[in-house]
């Protein structure tokens, strides 16, 4: 029988894997460096991307920053809405990486996010 009560889930979407030799389809994070946005913007952000979620999947092995190489950790938390590397709280700190108007208004209670699947990452070429 179906529950014409409850409405149909769409997955979380994906934001924040960056374009590797062994994933060249994701974009380059270097293109989203900005060293001037606006700071309690980007502390905002970096208090929601490492508030306390559960994370959706945990992978075998750490990711490695693009930029300087430290493990930047094997999970993958989500809020519901977004799913994104354990690691992406880094660049936005240490590596000023400003991600885009969608998923900052999104995490900054600013807006509802639209429903867009992992084609629009993917197809992101900077903030």
């Amino acid at each position: 029988m179906v529950d014409h009560e409850t409405p149909i889930q769409t997955p979380p979407r994906i934001i924040g894997y960056w374009y590797s030799e062994s994933d060249p389809d994701w974009p380059d994070v270097r293109q989203f460096v900005d060293a001037g946005w606006d700071a309690e913007e980007r502390d905002g952000l970096i208090a929601y991307l490492t508030a306390d979620v559960w994370p959706s999947y945990r992978y075998g092995g750490d990711s490695t920053c693009r930029f300087c190489g430290i493990p930047n950790g094997s999970a993958e938390p989500t809020d519901g809405t977004f799913r994104w590397p354990e690691g992406l709280a880094h660049y936005v700190a240490e590596h000023d990486v400003r991600l885009p108007a969608l998923f900052v208004d999104h995490a900054l209670g600013r807006t509802n996010a639209p429903d867009v699947g992992k084609g629009w990452w993917m197809s992101q070429d900077s903030w």
